[in-house]
């Protein structure tokens, strides 16, 4: 797919909406506007508040953590289609982060890597005991997966990544906010997976990209055909490109504030999601929002105004996406940098 130039936006979306390509999960309710909810447009320029071009010896435990305790949330490896043993500081066995996590060269690297000898990893499952219970599993793969300390706002989010291409490797560069209780909020700057195609067949020149929000919770009618951007069907978010992402370094970039979120590379515009819709199905933003009107509510907004970084390099599992045998590793997902924008003065 030729990527999109910036063009006038809504009138880029309303063309779109009537498409699964691009529709979004609005329930059959209507909102009306309060003030609170009209927003003044800023069209200050971006102002760079927050960088990261990894040009220590090593990352800077200031800025990012290492999450998980070796073993994705959940541990129903099935279930979660990925079963990789991540870099960590609490692990067992104890394994050396330099194995998975590496700066040089102002690069940080997220290796995958098969292990000669697989992982025998222990992790707790049931933190009600004491001492908490523990169960444990045998891991093929090891790779990484760092978040940031701080939590961002409303902006631009913005990294200059090369990304690994091989069967059953799954990097990503997303935002997730779970600190909601009910409900924990995710937007996907991007995810990139080889697939089978349509037909069932896989084929390594087919990368997919997925760039959409979800949002986790009980709430949403998840069967509904407008859901699109979360269970990303086949014909896809962005369609299949023929542009071989790995090939080279690209800057993927996203733009979130109260009524949009717009995705991006290299520039150019590729994707646009909104928060409210009118009753004729017209994206609506800052330049058209009235009070007192009524506006279908988009129900997977990702109804909150702070975010945590995330990247990651992970391994898929299960439904024959497991990589080959004979793929080459390690692989990594290579970060230039990572830089976060907002809006100068009067931004909300």
């Amino acid at each position: 797919m030729k990527l999109l130039k910036p063009v006038n936006l809504l009138v880029f979306t309303a063309l779109l909406a009537g498409k699964n390509t691009f529709s979004q999960c609005f329930d059959d309710t209507y909102a009306k506007i309060t003030k609170k909810e009209v927003i003044s447009c800023n069209d200050q320029e971006w102002v760079l508040e927050y960088e990261d071009n990894f040009d220590g010896k090593e990352l800077k435990s200031r800025e990012w953590i290492l999450p998980y305790q070796g073993v994705l949330a959940g541990f129903n490896f099935e279930k979660d289609g990925s079963k990789v043993w991540y870099a960590n500081t609490n692990t067992h066995p104890k394994i050396p982060l330099s194995n998975n996590i590496v700066t040089e060269n102002g690069i940080l690297k997220l290796i995958a890597r098969k292990e000669a000898t697989p992982i025998q990893g222990s992790y707790v499952v049931d933190w009600s005991k004491n001492p908490p219970g523990r169960d444990s599993s045998s891991f093929l793969y090891s790779s990484a997966w760092i978040e940031s300390q701080r939590m961002f706002g409303y902006g631009k989010y913005e990294a200059r990544i090369k990304i690994p291409k091989g069967k059953g490797l799954w990097p990503a560069f997303w935002l997730f906010n779970g600190e909601n209780g009910k409900h924990n909020y995710e937007i996907d700057i991007f995810e990139f997976w080889n697939e089978y195609t349509c037909a069932g067949r896989y084929k390594k020149s087919r990368l997919s990209k997925n760039p959409h929000f979800t949002i986790h919770g009980d709430s949403i009618n998840r069967s509904s055909s407008q859901c699109a951007d979360d269970m990303y069907p086949c014909y896809g978010n962005w369609g299949n490109s023929k542009t071989d992402f790995s090939a080279d370094y690209h800057i993927y970039a996203v733009e979130w504030d109260y009524y949009k979120i717009l995705w991006m590379i290299d520039g150019e515009l590729v994707h646009a999601l909104y928060r409210y819709n009118s009753k004729n199905g017209v994206p609506t933003d800052c330049n058209t929002i009235v009070e007192g009107q009524q506006y279908k509510v988009n129900e997977s907004w990702p109804f909150t105004e702070q975010m945590q970084v995330r990247f990651n390099l992970g391994i898929q599992h299960g439904n024959n996406n497991d990589p080959n045998a004979s793929d080459n590793f390690p692989q990594a997902m290579e970060v230039d940098y990572f830089r976060y924008y907002r809006k100068g003065p009067g931004k909300k």
